[in-house]
């Protein structure tokens, strides 16, 4: 039996609320899923401007680095 079977089965023996409590969090991952592949796309181009940036005025020291990160 697979996740999907399983879950099912255990759905059909809840109650009323506790269904309703399940469908919220499903929903709260499928959310909170979104969002982190949104964070994930904006950290791709975050990098993509600082390779830019690094090959357009070469590169700054560690401490600098960390300075600018806010480390």
């Amino acid at each position: 039996m697979d996740t999907k079977e399983i879950i099912i089965q255990e759905i059909e023996e809840i109650t009323e609320p506790l269904l309703t409590e399940v469908l919220d969090f499903v929903r709260y991952l499928k959310v909170k899923k979104l969002q982190e592949e949104r964070e994930n796309q904006q950290d791709l181009e975050d990098a993509r401007v600082a390779l830019v940036e690094a090959k357009e005025k070469g590169t700054i020291s560690l401490e600098a680095f960390k300075g600018e990160l806010g480390l």
